[in-house]
Parts: structure tokens; C-alpha cells; sequence
């Protein structure tokens, strides 16, 4: 019941925030002047701990269970069906360029792949346990991913199905991953404290030591520079394919989730704050209202003006849609 009166609470609160606001919040300046919608699904796993989330080549939205151990599909209307895996605590997930989804295991020293039809497929990277953490399609059209106990980045040939390993300073930490519009592969490192590129050929280079604080989650955004998040420092940074950093002060804490939104915008996560937010390319941040008890993560742009993302403490997937 408290879910629900919660999810009640959120749709007043947006009602009221106005249509400036929402426009903003959506990145969707130009759209007709319609009330937001969200509504959200409870997720048939009990306490599940969902984590990440994307949209899928088949139309639908696919997220991952922590605790639950499985990934799952979400319709645009709703109906999830989940998929049990082998392996344990899937994390992060995206989209292949080979029409199948591509996530992430901890501590099992392998990364999965899920068809739209739910065979699933596992490669062993590591026997040593090793942890998977952020994972994309890189600009060769391989599957490369983050070691993150293993202090390494893997390249997945996806013709031959050859692993290649490029290892890190042995103090790195490595965690989400994206591909830059400059050809180049960023990654978070925790560890070190940097956001490091990494060239295709493996040349490495780090930008930020001892300026940031607990790099976290990472994309490209719309103005082809590469934007990330600060989780315990209440800061979205953009670093241009230079290397040159700017950060922006959030009013939310423990950002967790960055994904592209609508047009000159970016989607990220407030988890301790219980909301979502936007910032543009220029550096304006909207915020929800509060989702109560949904503690946010993984959010992604879904088909037709809609914002998806995943709840680690309400066990739902919420929409979010502009009629």
C-alpha cells in the first residue's frame, strides 16, 4: 500500500511542477502540452534489487536482477518475463550489435549474452573470480567491458569469439564504460580517482587524479563530449575528448545512473534522494519530485518520449511518459 500511495504522491507533485519544468526534466522542449505520466510494475521476483537497464533491439526494455540473478524483459505496456542465469549478481546491460542483449556477472569471472527470445550464452573471461562491471559496444563493433578486480579492460571479438585483455595501474578500480564520439573507449576508475581513455590499440591515458571523488557511472552524451557522475559528491562532470573536466553541483545525493535523454539532455539517478533528474548539455539540472521508497538506478531513453528506470528499493520499473 505504501508503494502505491507513493507512486499517487509523485504524479500530484509532477502535475504541479509545471510545464516549463517538465519540459526541462523530459529535454523535451517542443512537445505538446500534455500531463506526465508515470506508472510503475512490480517486478515478480521478490526483493530482486534490479540494477540496470536498456533498451533492447526487439522494441522492449531489459534489466537486470542483482539479487534475483536473472535478467529481465519489460513490454512498453508492462508485462515482464524474467530469464534465470547461471551465473550471479548481473549488473550492467546493454544493447549488442548483434540483435541480443550483453551483461555483466560479479565475482564470476564472466559476462552473458540474452537473445530477445531468452537463450542465454555466457563467456568465461577469468577463473579467478573476477569481477565484470560496465560493459558497451565499442567503436570496432566488439563487446568490451571493465575488470574491475581484475584491473583490466577486455575486448570480446565477437567474430572469433577471442578475448583480448589490456591491464591497468594496479591501483585501478575500473567500472562503468562507454564508447566516446571520438573513437575512443572512457572508462570510471574508482581506484585511481580518474576517468581514463583507452584507444582501441590500448593506449591508456587518465584525467582527473586527486579532482574527483568515487567516479562512477559514464556515457557519451549529445555534444560529443563525455559525461559522468561523482556518486558521494554530488557533482555530473563532462570531460571533453581532450580531456579538459567541468563539473556541475547537483541538489540530489548518491547519483548512481547516467544515460543520454532527449534531445540536449542527459538522464541521471538520485538514488539517496529517491528521485530522477536531468541536466543539459549546458549545464541546467531538473530534478523530480520525490518517487517515494523507489531508490533509483539504472534509467535509459525508451521509444516514444519515454524515460524507463529501474527501482533497487521498491522492486518496480517505473515509466515515464509525455502523451
Amino acid at each position: 500500500m505504501r508503494n502505491i500511495m507513493g507512486q499517487c504522491h509523485a504524479l500530484r507533485c509532477i502535475a504541479a511542477a509545471g510545464l516549463v519544468t517538465l519540459a526541462l526534466w523530459l529535454g523535451a522542449t517542443g512537445l505538446a502540452a500534455s500531463a506526465p505520466q508515470l506508472r510503475s510494475f512490480p517486478i515478480p521476483t521478490r526483493d530482486s534489487q534490479p540494477i540496470g537497464i536498456a533498451l533492447g533491439p526487439d522494441g522492449n526494455l531489459w534489466f537486470t536482477e542483482s539479487r534475483g540473478q536473472k535478467v529481465a524483459r519489460i513490454t512498453p505496456s508492462g508485462v515482464i518475463t524474467e530469464f534465470a542465469l547461471p551465473g550471479t549478481f548481473p549488473g550492467d546491460i546493454i544493447a549488442g550489435p548483434d540483435e541480443a542483449m550483453w551483461f555483466t556477472e560479479g565475482a564470476t569471472g564472466r559476462i552473458g549474452r540474452i537473445t530477445p527470445a531468452g537463450k542465454i550464452r555466457e563467456v568465461e573471461f577469468s577463473t579467478h573470480f573476477d569481477a565484470a562491471g560496465g560493459i558497451t559496444t565499442g567503436p570496432d563493433g566488439n563487446i568490451w567491458f571493465t575488470d574491475s578486480t581484475g584491473q583490466k579492460v577486455w575486448r570480446l571479438n565477437l567474430a572469433t569469439q577471442g578475448l583480448t585483455s589490456f591491464p591497468l595501474p594496479s591501483a585501478s578500480f575500473p567500472g562503468d564504460i562507454t564508447t566516446g564520439a571520438d573513437g575512443n573507449l572512457w572508462f570510471t576508475d574508482a581506484g585511481t580517482s580518474t576517468v581514463d581513455r583507452l584507444t582501441p590499440a590500448g593506449g591508456l591515458t587518465e584525467f582527473g587524479g586527486g579532482q574527483l571523488d568515487i567516479p562512477y557511472a559514464i556515457t557519451t552524451g549529445p555534444d560529443g563530449n563525455v559525461w559522468f557522475t561523482e556518486r558521494f559528491a554530488q557533482r555530473i562532470d563532462r570531460i571533453t575528448p581532450e580531456g579538459v573536466i567541468t563539473a556541475f553541483t547537483t541538489p540530489g545525493h548518491t547519483l548512481d545512473s547516467i544515460a543520454p535523454g532527449l534531445g540536449n539532455t542527459l538522464l541521471f539517478t538520485e538514488f539517496g534522494d529517491s528521485t530522477i533528474a536531468t541536466i543539459t548539455t549546458a549545464g541546467v539540472i531538473a530534478e523530480s519530485p520525490t518517487i517515494d521508497d523507489s531508490g533509483p538506478e539504472g534509467i535509459c531513453r525508451g521509444p516514444d518520449h519515454t524515460v524507463w528506470f529501474v527501482g533497487f528499493a521498491s522492486n518496480r520499473v517505473y515509466r515515464l511518459a509525455v502523451p
